[in-house]
């Protein structure tokens, strides 16, 4: 099942002075945009229209890591973008007042924290945690035994691609990305 034309996304994309840590780095608005594009993919693989919060996880894909201040473990940086996403998204992109933010807020924080810490797994976390483990290509280290939902799985020769597609860090931006998707289709990021 293919997702919808990523101009459905360009709405998503994150604005650069977002993050507070190489905002084109890798973990920056590229990153970010891949998982975007890998969240909505498989959210609308596994989930029927109504079946998840799909406005609330396009957002924290978009802004999971808005709060990192470096690109190793960095503790806190899931905590720190769900702060973000409690004082700025709002007042940044009025469009998301309506949504429940405090849920794309709860997605952030818990993104960084392994599985077994976490009470409750709800689908929209498996997914965000699923995108976020795809876009582990740009580090070389994409382990799919990893990665939680079989449709995820069926992704991973496609989130390589879009990487080699994408790696330019401190050149690529986020509306990069949607195009390198795009261009690449039914062939590649697009499946």
């Amino acid at each position: 099942m293919s997702p919808p034309p990523s101009s459905n996304l360009r709405s998503y994309l994150p604005d650069e002075s977002w993050f507070r840590f190489r905002p084109r780095g890798i973990h920056g608005a590229p990153h970010t945009t891949r998982v975007l594009v890998w969240a909505d993919a498989i959210a609308n693989a596994v989930a029927g229209p109504g079946a998840l919060r799909l406005e609330e996880l396009r957002w924290a894909a978009s802004v999971h890591d808005v709060g990192r201040v470096n690109d190793g473990t960095d503790q806190g940086h899931g905590t720190r973008s769900a702060e973000w996403v409690a004082m700025n998204l709002a007042e940044t992109r009025p469009q998301t007042t309506g949504l429940d933010l405090a849920f794309v807020a709860e997605l952030c924080r818990w993104h960084e924290i392994p599985d077994p810490k976490i009470g409750r797994l709800s689908l929209e976390l498996l997914i965000l945690k699923d995108a976020d483990g795809l876009d582990r290509a740009r580090l070389g280290d994409l382990d799919p035994r990893r990665l939680r939902l079989a449709r995820s799985l069926g992704l991973v020769a496609a989130a390589e691609e879009l990487e080699r597609a994408t790696n330019r860090y401190g050149s690529v931006t986020a509306a990069d990305i949607l195009d390198a998707a795009d261009r690449l289709g039914s062939d590649g990021a697009r499946r």
